[in-house]
């Protein structure tokens, strides 16, 4: 089984969740948080929609606002991500928050390559985490997926 359920926010068995952190150690990551399971849907994988949508009551409470901040304040602004894949894929891509739809969107044309390259189609159930990579400062902002 996949994710075990509380009051406020479901979160991932532990035993799989001990396997992904496995997999992100190896590849130098720190500082990951389990975000979120999604199943991936058809709209998340059009061309010409370019974008991954995480509704904003699936995200509320969880690691993905505390990482980045400044979605809440910046409304409609793109702010750079990387995605990472436990086959060692990466793509840089945006994240950002619509008021309007309270949607987070991770948006680009880095988003289809990444899902492309790391088998993600529609139907699977993917695992989200939000993590940093050493960059020299605070840490790159990073979306490890892993897919289920």
């Amino acid at each position: 089984m996949g994710v075990v359920g509380n009051m406020k926010r479901p979160r991932i068995h532990p035993a799989e969740e001990a396997r992904h952190r496995e997999a992100m150690d190896g590849l130098g990551v720190h500082d990951a948080s389990w975000a979120l399971a999604k199943k991936v849907g058809r709209s998340d994988l059009l061309p010409n929609q370019r974008r991954m949508l995480l509704f904003e009551k699936t995200v509320r409470g969880g690691p993905i606002p505390e990482l980045f901040p400044e979605l809440a304040e910046l409304g409609h602004a793109r702010i750079p991500v990387t995605l990472l894949g436990a086959g060692g894929v990466e793509e840089a891509a945006h994240i950002r928050y619509l008021p309007s739809s309270r949607t987070y969107r991770i948006i680009g044309s880095g988003w289809l390559r990444f899902a492309e390259e790391s088998g993600i189609s529609a139907g699977h159930r993917i695992d989200l985490y939000t993590c940093r990579r050493d960059d020299g400062g605070d840490g790159e902002r990073c979306l490890f997926f892993f897919r289920s």
